[in-house]
């Protein structure tokens, strides 16, 4: 099964960073401000942002101002690198691969260290055919800058002190920042564009991503180009599967023209976080610190369902820590193919963190289901039409359905990165799958 992988792939250089790293890195002599930034355009703006989502436990990206800053942060011997397989798209085409089927990824900036970090089945189009990619390594025609993303990740009760200001990190996460010419201005391979068109037919569906990462000054272009670029793909194949995921968006008015371009292609399923979720409807993200426990998937269940109607949608899925919930139309998936689809996407995000492999066996005493979403289930169920079934539960309310699938918690995991991108491929393969 062919499956198209768009638009962001690229090296991610990780680091992990502790209270211990941090401190001989804070300056002592004024303060700094924990804060959010838009953007990078130094190393306080780096600290700064890294601070903020470590007190928070969340996750975040922004983008470097220069060239030159980001090589001074890749040589900052302050920091460990470790390089593995970056971009929302290059993830998604290696859990697809692992998983069986037959991706075609988008890989306008490949370079042979890129090429190793792929998995042997991905697919990459050259000349009218596809390639493995070492085979498309060696077929580039001009060496290419690859584009590297600096991943600082954190595990959870860091202690972390920033002048009178002291903290624990609630929970394990990622903040992510890069100098990417290529991922924000969204480019494709012109070897990609004509595959695709060429090819649309036979190809099963579309998992989309990296529109967060779209640069501040050029987003309403790159929004127009790639969303008729989506629109060219269903013109010519009404029954390909479009999934678009989501990501960290700088403001509401980014989100709003997305997905006013999106309504209009149309796209079939949309998958997106709490934070992107509230940003999406209401215009601004959580509180630092805001619950997103058991009791407020009634909250998300409205909001998602809202928006999925408001888009005209088959599916919208909301992930959280804790569970993963899913309102679609009733017609083309069961409610047990959906949640068989949800149980094989968090089995996969819980196999990568624990291994570095969406399909490798983890011991039962290395991880255990989520005691909130675990609640959330039985929430579920108490409802007139809720029902168990397998790890999670489903109800069946007129044209609605509602599917809700408990995390799986691994206990020491070596990976936090990729997580979610992993849980949506496997996600996206099985609901295709299903359809078929």
């Amino acid at each position: 099964m062919r499956v198209i992988c768009a638009y962001p792939a690229n090296i991610d250089a990780v680091c992990t960073v502790s209270g211990e790293t941090l401190s001989p890195l804070i300056p002592s002599d004024r303060d700094l401000k924990i804060e959010l930034k838009p953007s990078i355009a130094s190393r306080d703006d780096l600290l700064s942002s890294l601070l903020y989502c470590m007190s928070r436990g969340s996750g975040a990206e922004a983008l470097i101002e220069d060239r030159s800053l980001a090589r001074q942060i890749e040589e900052d011997r302050a920091f460990s690198w470790s390089f593995r397989l970056g971009g929302n798209a290059a993830i998604m085409s290696n859990v697809l691969a692992a998983l069986g089927a037959e991706p075609v990824l988008n890989a306008p900036a490949l370079g042979p260290r890129l090429a190793r970090l792929l998995h042997p089945r991905v697919r990459l189009p050259g000349n009218g055919i596809l390639m493995d990619p070492a085979q498309a390594a060696e077929c580039c025609r001009e060496p290419h800058h690859e584009m590297v993303h600096y991943v600082f990740q954190f595990q959870e009760n860091e202690k972390i002190a920033v002048g009178d200001i002291k903290f624990v990190t609630p929970h394990a996460n990622r903040f992510i920042t890069t100098y990417d010419p290529i991922n924000s201005r969204m480019l494709t391979d012109s070897h990609f564009d004509s595959y695709c068109l060429e090819n649309i037919k036979n190809i099963a569906g579309a998992l989309v991503s990296g529109f967060h990462l779209a640069s501040h000054h050029q987003w309403p272009e790159i929004f127009i180009r790639r969303a008729a670029q989506i629109k060219s793909w269903r013109q010519d194949n009404l029954r390909l599967f479009v999934h678009v995921e989501m990501g960290s968006f700088p403001g509401a008015e980014v989100m709003a023209t997305l997905l006013d371009s999106l309504r209009k292609i149309p796209i079939d399923s949309l998958g997106l976080n709490e934070d992107e979720l509230a940003l999406a409807l209401h215009g601004e993200g959580r509180e630092p610190g805001e619950d997103v426990a058991s009791e407020k998937w009634p909250q998300f269940l409205r909001d998602a369902e809202g928006l999925r109607r408001r888009l005209g949608l088959f599916r919208v899925a909301v992930h959280t820590r804790d569970y993963i919930l899913s309102a679609m139309m009733a017609g083309r998936i069961s409610p047990q193919q959906e949640l068989a689809a949800l149980q094989c996407g968090t089995d996969a995000a819980a196999s990568l963190a624990a291994t570095g492999s969406p399909t490798d066996d983890i011991g039962a005493g290395a991880i255990e289901v989520n005691s909130h979403g675990l609640k959330a289930r039985e929430m579920l169920c108490r409802l007139e039409g809720g029902r168990e079934w397998g790890r999670g539960a489903y109800l069946i309310s007129g044209d609605l359905i509602v599917s809700l699938m408990p995390s799986l918690l691994v206990k020491n995991p070596a990976f936090t990165v990729g997580l979610g991108d992993t849980a949506t491929a496997a996600i996206f393969l099985r609901e295709i799958e299903a359809i078929i």
